[in-house]
């Protein structure tokens, strides 16, 4: 609780004013009722004075009327305060945040722990502060009051209502010391059964090609059964401590109405006392009673705090320490001996090449030579382990994350689409992007198909572009990518869904941009490379040659033999 008051500036006063709005509003219109209510009964009924029971009546009512705006004036200021603090202030900064850590904390993090986070976890904190803890406050304060009046009304009778309470206190301190690691066990199965779900859902169609629809519901039906099993035995657990706790709250107004009858009868207290005495109980007992679920709830807060400071205090390998911003002109590129080691292991090793504005520059190799890596380390995505990269002279890092990264059109092997117009997917570099250079994006990249579509660039695609093709799915990446007019556009291995015709109309485009580019293409087929001014062969995290097309063909190396096997393959190089 003192995390969440103290993670803003300027918060904690208005949040205890409200607090105190809303429990003494409350306590003014239920303590002083049951108060007055004895003197009217000895006073007035019992006593003969008359004249002091509408007056009397009349107060209590004021005063309650005054609590309840009190109280409700108090609820609505909590409601928004919960809403702009919790739903605005923490919720922005953990997206914030998760928009700033690296590729390596989510691949390390399930996307169920991280959709968790920002959906549930963030409900039980707004709850909790906004009504958990006033809840607790209206019945500590309730109790603090009922208990005093009973103290100076008969002390004697007091105490022996509440000798209940010493073992109500053990069986709470017991539940909460053996509860509070089953409710962290609970979130974290939570968070799996999410990432599960959340995969499964996504490769729905995996699932329906290799018919395993039964075996993935077998799967979930043993998920949702050991979930099941750990809420169940949280439940019992709080069901056996709450029938305890109720049974010995409930012996509470067992013991006033016996010994309650006792002093009357022997004129210890008055028949007005007792009658406060019963309305008060009540709140002698509602701590007891309510007990249970408050730190139910309170458990469940604790959690999802600890996970909210796990993200927020997660830290970034990569840092944006830069502070040149990199202009959209011409610039050299140099990599000096780049060594990339992962989990010990070196993805590349000793990599020196320079990259000259206007030129394109291709990179072919076999899979896991490190053809990718080089892309990522442009963007920063990963960091040299030895080595440097400069541009004009100087290192990346020098340069802000955000204008370096600006500086790049990049299209992944892996395409991901939103769930939104194909407009805004194509200017998402620009949401105000005009519609005409949409199109031209879209014509660059081939994607006739959106013309046939009945809404054309208004139509919607579903998540992830489920509703489309591969090859069509690459088509609007890359036209996403065109349509941010990049000086440097990456393809990497972009043609692998294409068919061989639209991979030749996408090249010809590519290569007869109007606009100065600079492309660093990724592939797999000679084919895709062949007109680059230099490429790059890669073998074992390594350069193993480098030149133009008719140059490595000389040499007849590696890129040789990958020329010799995919000739055949497809048909001769006049096909090509």
């Amino acid at each position: 609780m003192k995390w969440v008051l103290n993670y803003k500036k300027g918060i904690k006063l208005k949040y205890w004013l409200y607090n105190f709005m809303i429990v003494f509003g409350g306590l003014i219109s239920t303590i002083f009722t049951a108060m007055v209510l004895g003197v009217v009964i000895d006073k007035g009924l019992n006593g003969g004075q008359f004249d002091l029971v509408v007056p009397l009546l009349l107060c209590v009512v004021l005063i309650t009327i005054v609590g309840k705006i009190l109280s409700y004036v108090g609820i609505l200021c909590m409601d928004n305060f919960g809403e702009k603090y919790v739903g605005n202030v923490i919720k922005q900064d953990c997206y914030k945040k998760i928009n700033d850590l690296d590729q390596e904390f989510f691949n390390e993090t399930p996307i169920g722990e991280l959709t968790t986070v920002m959906t549930s976890d963030m409900w039980t904190i707004r709850y909790n502060i906004c009504y958990i803890v006033k809840t607790f406050l209206g019945i500590v304060l309730r109790f603090v009051g009922a208990l005093c009046y009973c103290l100076f009304v008969n002390w004697k009778l007091t105490i022996l209502i509440m000798i209940p309470m010493p073992i109500i206190g053990l069986l709470s301190k017991n539940y909460i010391k053996t509860s509070s690691k089953l409710y962290q066990k609970r979130r974290n199965i939570i968070s799996s059964f999410n990432n599960y779900i959340q995969e499964n859902i996504e490769a729905n169609r995996l699932v329906k090609n290799f018919g395993v629809e039964q075996q993935e519901i077998a799967k979930f039906k043993e998920k949702n059964k050991g979930l099941s099993r750990h809420n169940y035995k949280i439940r019992m657990r709080f069901i056996n401590f709450y029938n305890r706790v109720n049974i010995l709250s409930e012996s509470m107004t067992i013991l006033l109405v016996f010994f309650g009858g006792i002093f009357t009868i022997k004129g210890w207290i008055t028949i007005g006392q007792l009658v406060a005495f019963s309305s008060l109980v009540g709140y002698l007992r509602d701590p007891f009673i309510e007990l249970g679920s408050i730190i139910d709830e309170w458990q469940n807060f604790g959690v999802s705090v600890e996970r909210i400071k796990k993200l927020l205090g997660a830290k970034s390998k990569i840092k944006d320490i830069g502070t040149i911003t990199l202009t959209k002109e011409d610039h050299e590129i140099v990599f000096d001996h780049v060594g990339v080691q992962f989990d010990g292991t070196w993805v590349l090793k000793n990599i020196s090449f320079k990259i000259e504005p206007g030129k394109t520059y291709a990179f072919i190799g076999p899979v896991g030579s490190g053809k990718s890596t080089i892309t990522r380390l442009l963007l920063r995505f990963v960091e040299p382990t030895k080595g440097k990269i400069q541009i004009d002279g100087i290192d990346i890092k020098e340069y802000t994350m955000e204008s370096l990264r600006d500086y790049f059109g990049y299209v992944s092997q892996t395409t991901f689409l939103f769930s939104d117009t194909i407009r805004n997917n194509v200017s998402y570099s620009d949401l105000s992007m005009d519609e005409e250079k949409v199109y031209e994006s879209i014509d660059l990249a081939e994607a006739e198909f959106v013309y046939r579509l009945p809404e054309k660039i208004k139509t919607i695609i579903g998540e992830n572009g489920v509703s489309l093709s591969g090859g069509e799915k690459q088509r609007l990446s890359l036209a996403r990518a065109l349509a941010k007019n990049p000086k440097v556009l990456i393809l990497d291995d972009i043609t692998s869904a294409l068919d061989f015709e639209t991979e030749i109309a996408v090249s010809n485009n590519i290569a007869a941009l109007n606009y100065a580019c600079t492309k660093l293409i990724i592939a797999q087929k000679i084919f895709s490379v062949k007109d680059s001014d230099c490429i790059f062969v890669l073998q074992d995290g390594k350069i193993s040659e480098e030149g133009t097309h008719k140059e490595l063909l000389k040499k007849k190396g590696f890129y040789h033999e990958i020329y010799k096997i995919q000739k055949g393959s497809f048909g001769g190089e006049k096909s090509w």
